[in-house]
C-alpha cells in the first residue's frame, strides 16, 4: 500500500572537499565569499579569497568591495585585508538567538505533537512576513509538512491573524501593510472581514485559518511572547481539515494555548495572553 504521509526532504550540506555551488553562481558568490572569510579566524587578502574559491582575483575583488560597502565585511585601511563586518556580526547574533529559541521550543512542540498527533509549526513574526522557523511532523495518515523558511503575509494564515491580534502599535504599523496575499480562494482579502477576525482572535486568544493557506488544510495558532511581553512567534497546529475541523474542538484549542503559554514562559514572558492560558488550563483539568 502506498504511504500517503507527506515527507519533507532537506538538502544535505556538501562534504569537505566538494566544490560549492555558490562559487559557481553569480548570485550565490557573495555567500561563498562570506563563508570563506568565516572559515578561519583572522583577516583575508583578495588573493587568498580568490585562491580559496578558485576564481579570478578581479571577480572576487568586486564582490568583496560590495560586501564591504554593505557592512558585511570590514577592511583594514593599512593592510587592505578583509574581516567580518558589523552587519555580519549582527546577523550571526540573530541566527544564534533563533537557534536558542528553537532549542527551547522543541520539547514543547514535541509534547504538543504527541498529545494531538498533528504537525506543530513555530513561526517567527518579521518585517517581511510570517516565517516558518521550525516544524515537528505529526503522525496522521495525511501529514502536512511546511519547510522552514516558508514565508506568508499576515492575512493568509492563522499565524498571521494571531500576530495582528496581539501586535504592539510599533509591530502593527509594519505588519498591517503585508495583508494582500492570496494563497487560495478562501484567503481573507476583504479588510473588514480580516480585522473582524483579528479582533475575534484577540478576544479568544487564538486564530484559525480553514483552507486559507492551503486548500484542505486548517491551522490553529496562538501567540508566543518574549521577555519584553511582545509577541515574537506564533505556535500553530497544522493538519488536514478532516482532523482539524472548522470550528476546531475545544480540547485542541486548549492544547495549543497551553503550549504557547508554556513556551512564552520559557522565553521570559512577564505578562500577555495569560488569561486565555489560565482558562485553557481550567478547561483541561
Amino acid at each position: 500500500m502506498e504511504d500517503d504521509t507527506a515527507r519533507a526532504v532537506l538538502d544535505a550540506p556538501p562534504t569537505d572537499g566538494e566544490p560549492t555551488i555558490a562559487a559557481e553562481s553569480a548570485t550565490l558568490l557573495p555567500l561563498a565569499i562570506l563563508e570563506t572569510v568565516l572559515s578561519r579566524s583572522g583577516s583575508w587578502g583578495v588573493t587568498e579569497v580568490a585562491q580559496a574559491l578558485g576564481l579570478p582575483k578581479a571577480r572576487v575583488h568586486r564582490h568583496l568591495a560590495n560586501l564591504r560597502s554593505a557592512g558585511y565585511l570590514s577592511q583594514n585601511p593599512a593592510s587592505r585585508r578583509y574581516e567580518p563586518g558589523w552587519r555580519l556580526v549582527v546577523l550571526g547574533q540573530r541566527i544564534q538567538a533563533t537557534a536558542q529559541v528553537v532549542r527551547l521550543a522543541r520539547p514543547v512542540m514535541t509534547e504538543l505533537r504527541d498529545r494531538i498527533g498533528q504537525t506543530v509549526v513555530l513561526s517567527a513574526l518579521t518585517t517581511g512576513g510570517v516565517s516558518v522557523t521550525d516544524v515537528v511532523a505529526g503522525g496522521s495518515p495525511i501529514d502536512v509538512i511546511l519547510s522552514p523558511g516558508t514565508v506568508f503575509q499576515y492575512n493568509s494564515s492563522a499565524q498571521g491573524k494571531v500576530a495582528l491580534a496581539f501586535a504592539s502599535p510599533r509591530q502593527l504599523a509594519v505588519w498591517s501593510t503585508l495583508v494582500n496575499e492570496q494563497r487560495t480562494p478562501r484567503t481573507v482579502l476583504d479588510a473588514t472581514q480580516l480585522w473582524n477576525e483579528v479582533n475575534a482572535a484577540r478576544e479568544q486568544g487564538w486564530a484559525d485559518g480553514p483552507e486559507e493557506t492551503f486548500l484542505g488544510v486548517n491551522a490553529i495558532a496562538a501567540p508566543v511572547f518574549d521577555n519584553n511581553s511582545d509577541i515574537a512567534y506564533a505556535l500553530a497546529v497544522v493538519g488536514s481539515i478532516h482532523y482539524i475541523a472548522n470550528p476546531p474542538p475545544a480540547e485542541l484549542v486548549n492544547a495549543v494555548l497551553l503550549a504557547a503559554a508554556d513556551l512564552s514562559k520559557k522565553l521570559g514572558q512577564q505578562s500577555g495572553n495569560m488569561d486565555h492560558a489560565r482558562h485553557a488550563r481550567d478547561q483541561s483539568d
